[in-house]
């Protein structure tokens, strides 16, 4: 089946930095170990993404399960700069999205991001998002990646079938979560590896290579 219409997440993607870089030296000056905050991450920030609780809930759960006491004005910074780190644009995937757009491909974007954070997303991303056909975001869809109900979503919002699609993201238990919806899904780790996959992908589904390059 012929791969029509391709769908992708937002940070790690879309975006050229990780929130890491811009955390960990203030997790430093509390004399804590990010490990804190790995742990943290992975026990709450998917129930932040879908919006069963604010980032500021989020640290405050993670400083507690770790009896870390942390300043006011630390957490503020802390929160700050994670959402700050999320706006660093990768214009070479608004490129490869042009160029999928003006050969007929459908875009979606699919992202586990809170309600809180979409604002800016929508401020900093508008020429990214002017470009898809469909949009979810997990914090105004109450669900989030992996789940496969978020698959759905876009799927139903894009109206294609699930081998038509071809997902990119950068975790791989998200492209887990997009194969076992029927999706086709790429592991991004660089635009120039992400057009090579997708140019053999392409040229399997449809016996013609795409020739997308980057």
């Amino acid at each position: 089946m012929k791969i029509a219409g391709c769908v992708f997440d937002f940070g790690g993607v879309m975006t050229t930095t990780t929130m890491p870089e811009r955390v960990r030296p203030l997790v430093r000056t509390l004399g804590a170990d990010w490990d804190i905050l790995e742990k943290g991450f992975a026990k709450y920030r998917r129930l932040m993404d879908g919006d069963f609780m604010s980032i500021d809930e989020m640290y405050d759960r993670i400083w507690a399960d770790a009896g870390v006491n942390v300043p006011p004005d630390v957490r503020a910074r802390i929160v700050a700069e994670d959402m700050a780190s999320y706006l660093y644009r990768n214009e070479q995937t608004l490129e490869f999205m042009r160029t999928l757009k003006s050969r007929g491909i459908r875009i979606g974007i699919l992202t586990n991001m809170s309600s809180q954070f979409a604002p800016l997303f929508r401020e900093h991303f508008g020429d990214f998002i002017s470009l898809a056909d469909a949009l979810v975001i997990s914090g105004e869809a109450k669900m989030y990646k992996p789940q496969r109900q978020i698959y759905d979503l876009l799927r139903e919002r894009i109206a294609l079938q699930p081998g038509e699609l071809c997902f990119f993201d950068d975790v791989e238990a998200n492209c887990r979560g997009a194969r076992e919806a029927g999706w086709h899904a790429i592991l991004f780790k660089s635009n120039e590896q992400a057009a090579r996959d997708f140019d053999a992908l392409s040229e399997a589904c449809s016996g013609t290579a795409a020739g997308f390059v980057v």
